[in-house]
């Protein structure tokens, strides 16, 4: 007579899309629309803007609500409600609560409020749109790109910068904001970070012209960067101000030296970067011997003259062939 099992009970801790839709129809009681998913997911984000953190299992929840709704029609508008309504009232709450510092300590409230933005929110947020992907703009840097624009241009940065030191959490923070790039090109907030990137690092490359000091105004300026944005594909994009004629690192050249040294055992090609380290060697054999009161084998002494010979013929072939620097080095034999 068989035993009978009772069925293994199937909990629904971890629901997986193809379940969701079937879950929330059998459950009148949490039949939830398009509309209260996405408000949940918005009341999250803006809570983590105010400072606070995500509840245990939050994270996994805000994941598949997100999945959930790239399945709707609201999937397409994710990124842009992100960006257009989320990042623009996170990020008017952080600018709100740095205007209500003193001049004097502004400076230090965007270091904090940077630190926190970066090493809090932005990971926060990256984790909790990760299934949005294959956009144009990541996350990531549609965050930075907003923190740019609606935080730090915002203030008046260049006067904070010219009457304090620099502290490094700003210096970060520029070269950071440096690093992200709009898909369609530079435009003028960019060309404003690298203002005041130029102010904290010393020298700096820049990727983009310089306005003169005549062109204040924003017309003007609107009309320079149309000008730089034009696209040159015979010219590089970074253009470097400064360079030396001279390289300080001179190539390695092997010279083959005369035909009999490929078939001669035990000898090693020596190279142009050997010539110094052979001929000091020899003088500290030479002195060796001569404070002993040895007197050295004459076998050693041809074999110390040859490869001084050597030596002195690679450095001959190597300033022929003009890959030495200007300071020869002087051969004591």
């Amino acid at each position: 007579m068989g035993s009978f099992r009772r069925p293994r009970p199937r909990f629904m801790s971890s629901p997986v899309l193809s379940d969701l839709a079937r879950f929330h129809a059998s459950s009148p009681t949490l039949q939830l629309s398009n509309a209260s998913v996405w408000n949940s997911v918005q009341t999250a984000v803006i809570k983590v803007f105010q400072g606070g953190t995500l509840h245990t299992n939050e994270l996994y929840t805000l994941n598949e609500s997100i999945r959930w709704l790239l399945r709707t029609e609201l999937g397409s508008f994710i990124t842009e409600y992100f960006q257009d309504q989320l990042l623009n009232k996170g990020l008017t709450n952080i600018l709100e609560k740095i205007r209500l510092q003193d001049d004097e300590t502004l400076l230090q409230a965007l270091c904090e409020t940077w630190v926190r933005f970066f090493t809090e929110i932005l990971p926060t947020l990256q984790a909790i749109f990760y299934p949005v992907q294959g956009q144009e703009l990541t996350v990531r840097q549609m965050a930075l790109l907003g923190f740019r624009d609606m935080v730090l241009l915002k203030l008046p940065v260049e006067n904070m910068l010219h009457d304090a030191t620099h502290p490094p959490p700003i210096t970060q923070m520029l070269l950071i904001l440096q690093g992200i790039h709009e898909p369609n090109g530079p435009t003028q907030e960019y060309f404003l970070l690298e203002k005041l990137v130029d102010m904290v690092i010393s020298p700096y490359l820049g990727n983009y012209l310089y306005l003169s000091r005549s062109e204040s105004s924003s017309e003007d300026r609107s009309e320079h960067l149309r000008s730089v944005n034009t696209p040159d594909h015979g010219q590089p994009e970074i253009m470097v101000t400064q360079f030396s004629h001279e390289s300080f690192l001179a190539p390695l050249i092997e010279n083959e030296g005369e035909a009999y040294l490929e078939n001669t055992r035990g000898i090693r090609r020596h190279t142009v970067a050997n010539v110094h380290s052979d001929i000091q060697l020899l003088s500290v054999k030479n002195r060796m011997c001569s404070g002993n009161g040895e007197t050295p084998d004459p076998a050693d002494v041809a074999i110390k003259m040859w490869r001084c010979d050597l030596a002195k013929n690679a450095l001959k072939k190597s300033l022929s062939r003009g890959t030495a620097q200007s300071n020869k080095p002087k051969l004591s034999c």
